[in-house]
C-alpha cells in the first residue's frame, strides 16, 4: 500500500512493516491510519505485505519478502516522487525484526540478492530489538513457540541466523534508532547503551503498558506521546 502527500515533492519515504506474531496475527491494516497520518504530514509511506507462518512463510521466505518489500522502492520511485535518501523503516511488534534487520549492513547472501537502499533510521514500535531475546517469551505472548518455527530452529540450533538478527553484533547502519516502549517486554537497557555505543542516537518514549495498538491511533493519548517524534525522524536529513 502506497500513499502519497499532497504536493509535488520529493518526499521523504517511511517503509511500514505490520506485525502478528510473525503467524498472520496481523496485516498492513493495522498500520493504516499511522500510514494516512504520515502521508497527511509530508511523509509517503510503503507498506508490503509478507509470507509468514501459515501461508509459506519462515525462513528464508519471510526475510525474502521483507527484502523485496524494501527493494521495491526503487520502482516505485521511477514513477512517484519519493526521496530514497531519507528512508525510514518502521515496525510495530513483530515488525520491529524486519526493521532492525533492513537496518543493517549483513542481510545474508543467501537471503537477499541486489543491493538494496540504504536506510537512514528506524522506529521500533512495541516489538523485540533482538528476536532471541524472546524465544520462552513468544509461547505466552502469541499463543504458541513461533519464534524457532519462522527462524527454522532454537538459537543453539541456528546460531548464525540470530548472530543476523542481533544488533549487538551485526550493526544497524542508521543514525537515528526511535524505540516505544508499551505493553511487550521493556526493551533490555544494556541493549540500548550498545546501540548508543555503535554511535546511533537511540530515544525511548514509554507509552501505555497494557496497551499494544493504541500508539497505532491518532487520537490516542499513546499516538500523541509518539506522533511528533515519528515526523521528526522520518523528515530529518
Amino acid at each position: 500500500e502506497l500513499r502519497m502527500p499532497e504536493g509535488k515533492g520529493p518526499f521523504p519515504l517511511a517503509v511500514l512493516y505490520h506485525g502478528g506474531c510473525w503467524a498472520g496475527m496481523g496485516g498492513t491494516a493495522n498500520l493504516a491510519a499511522l500510514a494516512s497520518f504520515l502521508a497527511a504530514n509530508g511523509v509517503a509511506t510503503w507498506s508490503p505485505s509478507y509470507r509468514e507462518i501459515g501461508s509459506g512463510g519462515g525462513w528464508p521466505n519471510t526475510f525474502a519478502d521483507w527484502a523485496q518489500g524494501l527493494g521495491y522502492v526503487k520502482t516505485l520511485a521511477r514513477d512517484y516522487p519519493l526521496d530514497l535518501s531519507r528512508i525510514t523503516v518502521m515496525g510495530h511488534s513483530a515488525g520491529v525484526t524486519p526493521v532492525m534487520w533492513l537496518a543493517t549492513g549483513d542481510k545474508g547472501d543467501d537471503v537477499v540478492t541486489g543491493e538494496l537502499p540504504r536506510v537512514n533510521a528506524a522506529v521500533a514500535i512495541d516489538g523485540p530489538l533482538r528476536i532471541g531475546d524472546f524465544v520462552g517469551a513468544d509461547e505466552m505472548i502469541c499463543g504458541a513457540p513461533v519464534i524457532a518455527t519462522m527462524m527454522g530452529g532454537t538459537p543453539a540450533e541456528q546460531s548464525a541466523r540470530y548472530a543476523m538478527l542481533d544488533p549487538l553484533a551485526n550493526k544497524p547502519l542508521v543514525g537515528k534508532l526511535l524505540v516505544v516502549d508499551g505493553a511487550l517486554p521493556d526493551p533490555d537497557p544494556a541493549m540500548l547503551e550498545g546501540l548508543r555505543a555503535q554511535g546511533i542516537a537511540v530515544a525511548v518514549i514509554r507509552v501505555s503498558q497494557d496497551q499494544h495498538f493504541n500508539m497505532l491511533v491518532p487520537g490516542t493519548k499513546d499516538f500523541a506521546a509518539i506522533g511528533p517524534s515519528l515526523l521528526d525522524i522520518a523528515t530529518a536529513r
